[in-house]
């Protein structure tokens, strides 16, 4: 299986969606163990995610990109040290926007309603 840089990018942002809800359960279920590494996991992709943005589409929308995982490593840090569950609500909801933003122009690259210049590819 080949996958475009933009199908990884949503792989891993299902794992960081993943990786919320498990750390949610394990606080609501006083699992400190478990919500620990699940908050590690999900940290980690994050850093994933952050790494592999190119600014060959343009610099000001990496240096976007990178403020939006600036304040999401910061809700996930907030999260855990507070076991508060609105900002880890608020970090799942920051991830399912940005999935759903690749997904849609995933999509209309698979459909040709954009051209494929690489441009987004090399953003992801």
């Amino acid at each position: 299986m080949n996958a475009s840089p933009i199908d990884l990018r949503l792989m891993l942002l299902d794992g960081l969606l993943r990786r919320i809800d498990e750390a949610g359960v394990a606080i609501h279920d006083s699992q400190t163990a478990l919500a620990l590494e699940a908050f590690a996991k999900a940290r980690a992709i994050a850093e994933e995610l952050e790494s592999g943005i190119s600014e060959d589409g343009g610099v000001e929308i990496a240096r976007q990109m990178r403020n939006l995982y600036a304040y999401l490593h910061r809700l996930l840090v907030e999260a855990r040290v507070e076991r508060c569950h609105a900002k880890l609500d608020e970090a799942r909801r920051l991830v399912e926007f940005e999935h759903e933003t690749w997904s849609m122009l995933n999509q209309r690259l698979a459909d040709g309603d954009e051209p494929n210049d690489g441009n987004f590819s090399r953003i992801a």
